[in-house]
């Protein structure tokens, strides 16, 4: 019997394809243009790696991971300075002529990891001339890390903003278009403003696009090299271009008229220049947590007033029918169910009502979603009532999501139930989920403070690689012991005692809440104390960054849900340092561990010391849905005999089970349209949409 043999061609092969899409310049810098046509996007290819080739890739990405770390890269960092220090002994004329010259070479040769480290020291060069500011190692070797094509961890704090104004610079020398995917439209402004010297330097031109914008003005900041927007608002633009070029009668026509300067047989111009490259600011929130969230292209529709009618009948209808009787509400699913006694009683109601209310199955499914208007969806915790207008929370970020609106009716119930003025009714006209969005871009990268615990999710879904750069100084961030509490009032009955006694002192703190509702409650508790203090939450979005940088000032008490004010940075005021610099108090169990080291990366920035405690109350609603009744029955034994340790422990594992849950639930889905778009691709895809 002949014994086995390692076969290393299958392993050679095994390597090469689990690496596939991390090759040595895994970035594929194309510009409209001859080769790449006036749009470009990525062209779907399937995955046609096995599950070994999957779990190779996983160990690469354990050792990729440890190589950027500034130890590992001293001689490349001490190549970079004397790159800078020659750099620095040129004239301004000079200087400008090498960078020219740069330009031309990047766009007409193969690029090489030599070229990109030039380009790099031009980048760092016009931060220090423009904006005063000498790039840290670790800010080189984040930038470093998203031009080889990863996605990088970077702590909270140590200058995201400007790392990726670096790569983007790089990358927009090379004549490739430059998105920058930002979390709301402020922080879209403000980068580009902040930074407009900065590209100008660099012969780029820099914009942002927002939603206020009309289309002309944000078809000519398309234009630009460098562009800052939401990932909502290119996602539409896109979609946009999308349908309209399927109006066309060639899309290949189209194209060759744009490259021959022909005038076309049709007025449409395209939004965007394709989707080349995304740098995606906070990418653990829009690649990972709304990934699953629908862009939906809508129309007005009208059919308001019958939609009125027909909402106000159903609330009426439900508001009759008894809890627990004829209905029971499902907290753990977010649903009603009718009782036998319920449909009765309805078809009892609903003898008088004409039309198409005599259907049984119409009735109830209508009464149904006015059930779960009325009893599921909280004011201040779901959605918020501003200007007569109702506006949905996000639950990832805390702030409204103005442009999203719930189904099925569900939305004008909402404004019904609460007095509003019903927006229009709207028809899905198209629509797209973020995940295969973002996978249109044909490069695609970013940067997070937290995105360890998804490393191997967006290596499977979006095939890059996440590494972790370290801190510029070690963190003094003392992180308190957590602390369970039994119910609310003792809960928030020891907040109070430790922010009054930090408040006497005149240090800082940043309470974080989960809900507008207990951000609100806390804010009435501070009141009664008479201990001044600001908040911010969903109702004062619009002054969320100037709220949030003065949160380290002396005596500041700040109140703000979770996420909110994400992305500005808080500096210290004078002394506070000595008084222990800011700290943190969340009373919110997250779901993620994700939300917990971003609420602590908040304290203890760039070296500063802070902290940071969790009190939880085993009564907190969310806490009571997510975990099983037999956890709460332990953490209820563990917390009467003041085993806070093993409560803590217990959490840690609750919240790790509901993380995996939801990571199986997003692959699933994944998958699952994966699946079904292999099925119908016999039958093609619309030449606009591939």
């Amino acid at each position: 019997m002949t014994s086995p043999r390692f076969d290393l061609s299958r392993i050679r092969s095994v390597f090469n394809r689990a690496v596939g899409v991390q090759n040595a310049t895994p970035l594929d810098l194309c510009a409209p243009g001859l080769r790449y046509g006036p749009n470009p996007i990525k062209r779907e290819i399937d995955d046609q790696r096995s599950k070994l080739d999957r779990f190779v890739a996983q160990c690469l990405m354990r050792f990729e991971r440890r190589q950027f770390d500034v130890a590992k890269n001293s001689d490349w960092l001490n190549r970079m300075n004397q790159r800078v220090q020659s750099l620095h002994e040129l004239d301004s004329d000079q200087l400008s002529a090498n960078r020219a010259g740069l330009a031309q070479k990047m766009r007409h040769v193969d690029l090489t990891e030599e070229l990109f480290d030039e380009a790099l020291a031009h980048a760092a060069i016009s931060v220090e001339k423009t904006l005063q500011l000498v790039p840290r190692p670790n800010q080189y070797l984040a930038a470093r890390a998203m031009l080889q094509g990863h996605f990088v961890e970077m702590a909270t704090g140590e200058g995201k903003t400007l790392s990726v104004a670096l790569a983007a610079g790089v990358v927009a020398i090379t004549g490739t278009p430059v998105h920058v995917l930002t979390a709301n439209d402020y922080l879209a402004e403000r980068d580009a403003s902040n930074l407009a010297d900065f590209y100008q330097f660099m012969d780029l031109q820099v914009a942002n696009v927002d939603s206020n914008q009309e289309p002309d003005q944000r078809r000519q900041s398309y234009k630009a090299q460098v562009v800052y927007v939401t990932a909502k608002q290119v996602a539409f633009d896109w979609l946009n271009d999308a349908l309209e070029m399927g109006t066309q009668n060639s899309v290949l026509a189209t194209r060759l008229s744009a490259l021959t300067q022909t005038t076309p047989d049709t007025t449409f111009r395209p939004m965007l220049r394709g989707l080349c490259l995304a740098i995606v600011d906070e990418a653990d929130s829009l690649l990972v947590d709304e990934a699953s969230i629908p862009l939906v292209l809508s129309a007005a529709v009208n059919t308001e007033s019958d939609e009125k009618v027909e909402a106000i009948i159903a609330l009426g209808l439900a508001e009759q029918l008894r809890e627990d009787i004829d209905y029971n509400v499902l907290e753990t699913t977010r649903h009603v169910r009718l009782s036998d006694e319920g449909r009765d009683a309805l078809t009892r109601l609903s003898r008088t009502i004409a039309h198409i209310w005599s259907s049984s199955r119409y009735r109830e499914e209508r009464v149904v979603q006015a059930l779960i208007a009325l009893h599921l969806y909280e004011l201040d915790r779901d959605y918020i009532v501003r200007d007569g207008q109702l506006h949905l929370m996000d639950v990832h970020t805390g702030r409204t999501a103005s442009d999203r609106r719930l189904s099925n009716g569900l939305h004008m119930l909402l404004e019904l139930k609460e007095k509003c003025t019903p927006t229009p009714q709207h028809e899905t006209v198209a629509s797209v989920p973020f995940q295969e969005f973002f996978k249109k871009y044909i490069n695609l990268i970013g940067i997070s403070g937290t995105l360890l615990e998804v490393a191997g999710e967006i290596h499977n879904v979006y095939g890059r690689f996440v590494v972790s750069v370290p801190s510029h100084q070690p963190s003094l961030r003392e992180d308190i012991p957590p602390q369970v509490i039994f119910d609310r009032p003792v809960q928030l009955q020891m907040m109070i005692d430790d922010v009054k006694r930090r408040w006497e002192i005149g240090q800082p703190v940043l309470v974080c809440t989960r809900s507008v509702e207990q951000s609100l409650g806390v804010s009435g508790l501070l009141t009664t104390h008479g201990i001044e203090h600001q908040v911010l939450n969903a109702y004062q979005d619009a002054d969320e960054a100037a709220i949030v940088a003065k949160a380290g000032q002396s005596g500041c008490i700040t109140v703000a849900t979770n996420m909110a004010g994400r992305g500005t940075d808080i500096p210290l005021g004078e002394s506070v340092a000595e008084l222990g610099g800011l700290h943190v108090c969340s009373l919110a169990f997250n779901d993620v561990r994700r939300l917990d080291r971003q609420l602590a990366g908040r304290a203890g920035r760039q070296g500063d010391p802070g902290s940071y405690q969790l009190l939880i109350s085993l009564d907190d609603p969310y806490l009571i849905k997510a975990i099983p009744a037999l956890t709460r029955q332990i953490l209820d034994v563990c917390v009467r005999r003041g085993w806070q340790k093993s409560a803590a422990m217990l959490l840690c594992v609750a919240q790790w089970q509901i993380e995996r849950k939801f990571r199986k639930e997003r692959m699933l889905m994944y998958l699952s349209r994966e699946s079904m778009e292999r099925q119908l691709a016999f039958g093609g895809k619309p030449e606009h949409l591939s």
